[in-house]
């Protein structure tokens, strides 16, 4: 009888140790996961799409892709190369069947400098230059040239998208969130939202939800990221326009350090004194 209290016993005590160190293995909360990632000279990899449609068809796409770096309190900088272009992108198309660039902006943003280079920016740059330099904490954010409006790289704006998600599905590669959440509430938690805003969205701009859909990895950090919105034309409130964000991320946790370009190639954009393009975004609100 002792032996078997004995099994019984050490049956339970192994199957407490094995729930313990599952509850140990358990991967961190998406924030949580998130705020680990912040430190100097990491960061990852991000790919977007947006596109806007009109009528059903594609009327406006961007392309962009680059690589961002943390410091101990989020994004610190972002270096992306990109495009925008009429339609689907049939530019993009070609250089895919090419295999080479066509010609691209390449934009690379600090806290309180942004430098540009590519087509459109030659116009102004004088002989022997090639980027242009905005100094200054009025220049280019560090995440508004991605197409992507939601930036989930803030950890009050993952935890909003967490919180108003209506399908959760567990998958093998992860976890699957869905759901949406008005322009109004985002605007409030999101700093990089409103930095691209002229102000707060009112009036039926504020109730514009925006839909998502979040995929993450087994370590609960995002890998992919599709938002989707729409808004009614100006000056025709019964046409709409709807824009789609698809945005991949990858490589977390890999070393990233972003330097601006050589000083002897960059032109003080204040000193050329020209009316300048910014990188283009999508309409918003």
């Amino acid at each position: 009888m002792r032996r078997w209290v004995a099994v019984a016993a050490a049956v339970l005590v192994g199957s407490v140790l094995c729930s313990g160190a599952a509850e140990a293995a358990a991967p961190p909360s998406p924030v949580t996961a998130l705020k680990r990632q912040f430190g100097e000279h990491v960061g990852l990899r991000v790919s977007d799409v947006g596109r806007v449609y009109r009528g059903g068809e594609a009327v406006v796409t961007i392309w962009r892709k680059g690589r961002v770096e943390f410091d101990a309190d989020g994004v610190y900088a972002t270096d992306t190369v990109g495009r925008t272009e009429a339609g689907r992108g049939a530019v993009k198309e070609l250089e895919n069947q090419l295999g080479q660039q066509l010609g691209s902006t390449r934009v690379i943003c600090f806290p309180n400098e942004a430098y540009l280079s590519g087509p459109g920016y030659e116009t102004w740059l004088p002989e022997g230059k090639t980027w242009l330099g905005l100094i200054g904490p009025a220049n280019i954010k560090q995440t508004a040239a991605l197409p992507q409006i939601v930036n989930i790289f803030e950890p009050a704006t993952l935890g909003t998208l967490l919180s108003h998600a209506s399908v959760r599905k567990k998958l093998r590669s992860g976890t699957f969130l869905q759901g949406a959440v008005t322009l109004r509430t985002l605007y409030k938690v999101s700093p990089s939202l409103r930095d691209r805003l002229a102000g707060p969205p009112k009036g039926r701009s504020g109730r514009i939800p925006v839909g998502f859909r979040l995929w993450l990895d087994p370590s609960n950090l995002a890998r992919r990221l599709s938002t989707t919105w729409r808004q009614p034309i100006s000056g025709d409130a019964r046409k709409y326009t709807t824009t789609v964000v698809d945005t991949r991320y990858t490589g977390w946790g890999s070393p990233v350090t972003l330097v601006p370009p050589p000083p002897e190639d960059t032109a003080d954009a204040g000193r050329v004194g020209a009316d300048l393009p910014e990188p283009a975004v999508l309409p918003i609100g």
